[in-house]
């Protein structure tokens, strides 16, 4: 036997013969061979049982090298990541039950392919570098590339291939497979979220639970101004909008706490202060025990997208050359109105505006010149309307205007021919020139004649065709009633402004009588007018329309020095001195300086402040309640009473009588025409009389005409009253004759 160099296996086969020659020697000693077959015995039995030690130690070996074996092999075949064994020509020798999962291939199938089979071909000339380089120098090669499933369904690995040297000497390389799918996509996953993070256009925040600004991305830092290094550690609060209430926000933190999630358009505010509207995502983040430790805030710049819909939204609503309403917006008003109109007396009208002459100015001057004319138009009729009405463009040279809350059908007539005379002057264009054109309008009217937008403007359309078969230049109803009186009102109108230069009108005097005494102590001053031609035409006809084209003012003033010139020639004269009661309109103690105005004449006429007394109503009061009081008190002052008219009919406030510095307040005729015959009537003159006197006020009748009433009145204790029982309104002359009565002879 041919002996190791090796200490330990010296050692080993030294000790096996010593125990072989102590065997053999016990068996000699009881022989009785020759000393030479002895040694010759001993030699081949100390031989013999070397060699059985030397077996049995073999065995005892091979025992534990295939233990060993075992444990190996376990270790291999049951790790938890994939081993193959391939030879230098790529033949897979061996593989682990992970790498067979892993592959999907029954163990005899993947033994008769090469791992290159296995591999994506996109990936199989990345997988022979590696493999070249180790088997060229032998350092061990670690690198990802994607295999193939027998479905042809990618994944990818990570290869470690290291190389050996088998029991047979043939070189071999081992690869460790580890499957790396889920971290690929989670990596992928990562990086695309990473990419669109930086790059995406909408704004992304995060914050702590305590609202802190932990992380944003370039966008939030373009559409807010803040950089990320001045955002970071600031509550998020900086970018809060005064537009929003404490109360929204609580509404946010608690749909927050329910579903983790919400989404809504939100004001926020930009570095510079500029408000700008974002559709904002808030989603709470929750840790592994179900705590909220993040809320990641992702928003838009919906400014733009705003702006763009309202474009989209005006032009689909309006005119692009003019700007004004187009017949969409006419009808969906027109039905609004409708749906609201019917809850209060008032006139909605519509007029239809149609030019007579704009087809002549294009085809003469150019379609520019049209538009430029359509735009001037357009500036006219927003100036004859008021606020709440509308001005509309039906198309080519038609317009229509909506006319809310009228008072009257009779107003919409004198705004159409407002218009009518506006547009029948010269309009200057640019460049000086000047077009005349014209119009006609037809008029209908909502409750009287239409009831629904469709009948308004059918109703309109044909009172605009009979307009033009007039002559053009003039506006019709669609009811011929309606355009006589509207017409009829236009014509008072013009015939009140040559009044006051005609001096057509006249003031007349009704006297007011004490009614302890019967005694006259004063006369209220009333404006008649008699027209050359017309006649007499009723205040009640007139004033209104006074009003209505701003001549009130001016015709009041004429009434007040008329009056006090009058009263102060009375005076002169010798007649007693009276109370003088002159009204003042509402649109007189609105507009101007009343107070001066009245101060003023005064001066001029003469007349005593303490004998004049200045009616008002309760409407006039109340519409300028603070100064109203600052304007009573002032000509208070200076000696001037003040009687509140037609108690009754208005307001009929008593906290109002308080507050105004007050001396008469006169009950309206309608409460004294029926004190004989209604019960009501009778209680409610009482009631004025006792409430009035309560308030220290002296009380005065209006329309006294029989002596059941003024019985009745002095039964109540009335103070004064007027009316047909002593005298209608007189002429100046007839009430100085009757203030003369009074003389003593």
């Amino acid at each position: 036997m041919k002996k190791n160099n090796n200490n330990n296996d010296d050692l080993t086969s030294t000790t096996l013969r010593q125990q072989a020659e102590q065997q053999v020697n016990i068996s000699i000693e009881n022989n009785s061979a020759t000393a030479d077959e002895k040694k010759l015995l001993h030699e081949l039995q100390v031989h013999q049982i070397e060699l059985e030690m030397m077996n049995e130690h073999l065995r005892a070996a091979q025992i534990e090298l295939e233990k060993s074996w075992s444990q190996y092999f376990d270790l291999y075949d049951l790790a938890p990541i994939g081993y193959v064994t391939i030879d230098y020509h790529d033949n897979i020798h061996e593989a682990n039950r992970a790498a067979i999962a892993l592959l999907n291939l029954p163990r005899g199938v993947l033994f008769k392919k090469t791992l290159m089979q296995l591999i994506d071909p996109k990936d199989q000339a990345s997988y022979l570098h590696y493999r070249n380089r180790l088997v060229d120098n032998g350092k061990p090669q670690v690198f990802q590339l994607a295999f193939l499933k027998p479905d042809a369904s990618a994944f990818w690995v990570r290869l470690e291939m290291n190389r050996y040297t088998a029991i047979n000497n043939e070189p071999m390389l081992r690869v460790i497979i580890s499957d790396i799918s889920v971290q690929k996509k989670q990596g992928e996953y990562l990086r695309q979220a990473a990419i669109l993070f930086e790059a995406t256009s909408e704004g992304v925040m995060v914050t702590d639970v305590n609202n802190t600004i932990l992380l944003v991305n370039p966008a939030f830092s373009q559409l807010t101004g803040y950089p990320a290094q001045e955002a970071i550690g600031q509550n998020a609060n900086l970018l809060k909008s005064n537009r929003q209430s404490d109360d929204f926000s609580q509404i946010i933190w608690q749909k927050l706490h329910n579903t983790d999630c919400w989404q809504g358009e939100l004001w926020s505010r930009r570095k510079n202060g500029q408000e700008f509207l974002q559709f904002l995502c808030i989603h709470a983040l929750r840790d592994e025990i179900g705590q909220v430790y993040r809320y990641v805030s992702i928003f838009s710049d919906l400014t733009e997208q705003k702006n763009a819909l309202n474009t989209l939204n005006y032009l689909a609503h309006h005119d692009s050359l003019t700007g004004l309403p187009n017949r969409m917006s006419l009808y969906n008003r027109m039905e609004h109105l409708i749906c609201t109109a019917t809850k209060v007396a008032k006139i909605t009208a519509l007029l239809i505006v149609d030019l007579d002459r704009f087809k002549d100015v294009n085809d003469s001057y150019g379609h520019s010149t049209g538009d430029e004319l359509l735009q001037y138009i357009t500036t006219i009729l927003n100036n004859r309307v008021r606020t709440l009405d509308m001005v509309a463009r039906l198309g080519g040279d038609e317009f229509a205007l909506l006319l809310e809350n009228l008072n009257k059908a009779e107003d919409a007539g004198i705004v159409a021919q407002e218009i009518i005379d506006a547009l029948s002057e010269p309009l200057c264009l640019s460049a000086g020139l000047e077009i005349c054109v014209g119009c006609s309008i037809g008029i209908s009217l909502f409750p009287e004649l239409g009831k629904t937008s469709q009948e308004l403007m059918q109703q309109a359309d044909t009172a605009l065709y009979h307009a033009k078969n007039q002559g053009r230049g003039n506006f019709q109803y669609f009811s011929e009633a309606l355009t006589h009186a509207a017409l009829k009102r236009i014509h008072i109108g013009t015939l009140l402004r040559e009044a006051l230069q005609r001096n057509e009108f006249m003031v007349y005097y009704q006297p007011q009588v004490e009614i302890a005494t019967g005694r006259i102590i004063g006369a209220e001053a009333l404006l008649r007018w008699t027209h050359p031609t017309e006649g007499v035409i009723s205040p009640s006809e007139f004033i209104p329309i006074a009003e209505e084209i701003g001549l009130i003012n001016p015709i009041g003033e004429w009434v007040l020095r008329e009056a006090t010139r009058q009263a102060q020639q009375w005076l002169t004269a010798g007649l007693p001195a009276i109370k003088l009661a002159v009204n003042l309109s509402t649109h007189q103690f609105r507009h101007g300086d009343i107070a001066q105005t009245v101060l003023s004449l005064l001066q001029e006429t003469g007349y005593p402040p303490e004998c004049l007394e200045l009616e008002l109503t309760e409407s006039a009061l109340m519409e300028r309640e603070v100064e109203a009081v600052s304007i009573l008190e002032r000509l208070r002052a200076r000696g001037i009473r003040f009687a509140i008219d037609d108690f009754g009919t208005g307001y009929s406030s008593f906290l109002y009588l308080k507050r105004f510095p007050l001396d008469i307040l006169k009950i309206d005729k309608s409460f004294i025409n029926d004190l004989e015959q209604l019960d009501d009537d009778k209680e409610i003159a009482v009631a004025i009389i006792k409430m009035a006197h309560t308030l220290r006020l002296k009380v005065l009748a209006e329309g006294v005409e029989t002596q059941a009433q003024l019985d009745f009145l002095q039964l109540h204790d009335c103070d004064f009253y007027q009316g047909y029982l002593k005298s209608p309104a007189l002429p100046a002359e007839a009430l100085a004759n009757l203030l003369a009565e009074g003389l003593p002879n």
